[in-house]
């Protein structure tokens, strides 16, 4: 067993019989999560009997470019789509253009300026992008960098793609917006402007980036909702590329370090599959659930838990 803290969540990485064989719930007060890496399909469903969800360590968000933005946008919600007009309104009055480049060592720099600032107004953000720049350059011609710059030729919303036509898919890897611009919801507009590029290099598939599968914590579960709204589905990062993740096991403990409610994406019962669950934990014993079930209809387990 090993307990590691990751931003005041305690997780506990164990083995299956470990995960079988203890009584976690005098554990309370050592750990908040406990997960088995990598458990053999054979024993999922003794891992499940024992109350663990067995998921994807993480989640893609995956769209279809279309053929065209209206198409795009035609698979959405009307109000969604007059929060997209609105968006870019207020993009056209900010007198924001732009730019798509070669990413490179000075665009990296610039997005990094934008990018953290951005991360550190999240409750429990953590600057990851900043330790990729060493694996990114090997395949420094697949990135590129879209931008969005006010007159005065300061970046206002980035976004760092990659090109990975062996999958083939168009992803976004890191995303962030000023601070001034967040209201103005620039970010829905960028992500457009991402699906667009996309379109246009010959993708018919883009992804808006990878996800931790425990929304409350690292990622909240708003940022679910608001991707999901646009029109990108959640599915195993390992449905898109292979080598990009792997499955665990998790039982939730405890909710302290996390939203309320917080949940994750489980395979369904019949094993893996792209269609994933909602489990939802919770302190109180009927949270509302609407904004994330509404935007995704899924099976829905409810957990309650302190």
């Amino acid at each position: 067993m090993r307990i590691d803290e990751l931003v005041g969540l305690r997780i506990a990485t164990v083995d299956v019989g470990e995960a079988l064989d203890t009584d976690w719930s005098v554990w309370g007060d050592r750990a908040d999560l406990v997960r088995v890496d990598r458990p053999d399909p054979a024993l999922w469903g003794r891992l499940v009997a024992a109350g663990f969800v067995v998921k994807p360590d993480r989640v893609t968000w995956l769209a279809e470019t279309g053929d065209d933005e209206r198409d795009f946008l035609s698979r959405i919600s009307r109000k969604e789509r007059e929060g997209v007009a609105k968006a870019r309104r207020a993009v056209q009055r900010a007198g924001l253009t732009w730019r798509q480049a070669p990413l490179d060592e000075a665009g990296w720099r610039a997005f990094l300026d934008l990018y953290e600032p951005a991360v550190a107004r999240m409750r429990n953000g953590l600057a990851v992008a900043g330790r990729h720049w060493e694996a990114i350059v090997p395949q420094l011609a697949d990135y590129f960098l879209l931008g969005g710059y006010d007159d005065a030729g300061a970046l206002r919303g980035a976004a760092v793609g990659q090109w990975c036509p062996q999958v083939p898919v168009a992803r976004l890897r890191f995303s962030a917006v000023s601070g001034e611009q967040r209201d103005a919801s620039l970010s829905r507009v960028l992500y457009l402007e991402a699906v667009r590029a996309a379109r246009e290099a010959g993708y018919a598939q883009v992804t808006l980036g990878n996800d931790p599968n425990l929304y409350g914590h690292l990622v909240m579960p708003g940022l679910f909702a608001f991707k999901a709204r646009l029109g990108f589905v959640a599915v195993p990062s390992t449905m898109v590329d292979p080598t990009d993740g792997f499955d665990v096991a998790d039982l939730l403990l405890s909710t302290k370090a996390l939203s309320d409610p917080a949940f994750l994406l489980g395979y369904p019962d019949t094993g893996r599959s792209r269609d994933l669950t909602f489990d939802f934990f919770s302190r109180t014993d009927d949270p509302d659930i609407r904004l994330y079930t509404t935007c995704r209809p899924a099976p829905v387990r409810m957990h309650r838990i302190d």
